[in-house]
C-alpha cells in the first residue's frame, strides 16, 4: 500500500481573530499526518486570511487546491482541515465541494472530528451532520450579533462601526 499524499487547507474567518489560527490549524494538520504515517505535500499547504466560511467567495487558496486535484497525475490524494468549520459553514458549499474532490479522487480528511470521506462509510453522515452544526453557529452568532446591537441602539449608542 502507497503512503498517501496530503495538503492542508487552513482558514479563519475575520480580521478579528488571530492570524496565529493559521498556524494553529496547520500546526495540527501535521501532527495528524505524523502520528498516521501520511505525507506531506508541502507545496499544498494553503490557507484563506480573514475570508467568511459562509460563501466560498474569496477563497482562493481553497479553490487553488481544488484545480491541483484535477490534474493528472493528481498531486495529493487527500485534504486535511483542522475541523470541518475551516472548509465551509455552509451545508451545500461543504457537499458540493467534497462531491467535486472525490469525483477527482481525493478525500478529505477533518482532523478534529475524525472524519475521512475515503475511509468511512458513514463519512457522508458525518459530514453532513457537521456541516449543518456549522451552518446552526453562524446562524446563532448572526443573531446574537444582532441582539447585542439591537441593546446599544436601545441605549442610544452606536451599534458598530464609525458614524458619518
Amino acid at each position: 500500500m502507497t503512503m498517501r499524499r496530503c495538503a492542508i487547507y487552513a482558514r479563519y474567518s475575520s480580521d478579528l481573530q488571530r492570524e496565529s489560527s493559521i498556524e494553529d490549524q496547520i500546526r495540527k494538520c501535521r501532527e495528524f499526518a505524523t502520528i498516521q504515517g501520511l505525507t506531506l505535500v508541502e507545496e499544498y499547504v494553503r490557507f484563506d486570511q480573514a475570508v467568511s466560511g459562509a460563501s466560498l467567495t474569496g477563497r482562493e487558496a481553497l479553490r487553488s487546491l481544488i484545480e491541483a486535484a484535477k490534474h493528472k497525475p493528481r498531486p495529493f490524494d487527500c485534504i486535511l482541515v483542522e475541523d470541518g468549520s475551516r472548509l465551509a459553514r455552509d451545508v451545500a458549499d461543504v457537499l458540493d465541494t467534497i462531491k467535486v474532490l472525490t469525483f477527482y479522487g481525493v478525500d478529505v480528511v477533518y482532523v478534529t472530528q475524525g472524519i475521512d470521506t475515503g475511509r468511512s462509510e458513514s463519512a457522508g453522515m458525518m459530514v453532513m451532520f457537521q456541516g449543518m452544526m456549522d451552518e446552526q453557529f453562524l446562524i446563532g452568532l448572526r443573531q446574537k450579533v444582532h441582539r447585542g446591537q439591537e441593546g446599544r441602539v436601545i441605549q442610544g449608542m452606536n451599534p458598530g462601526g464609525r458614524c458619518y
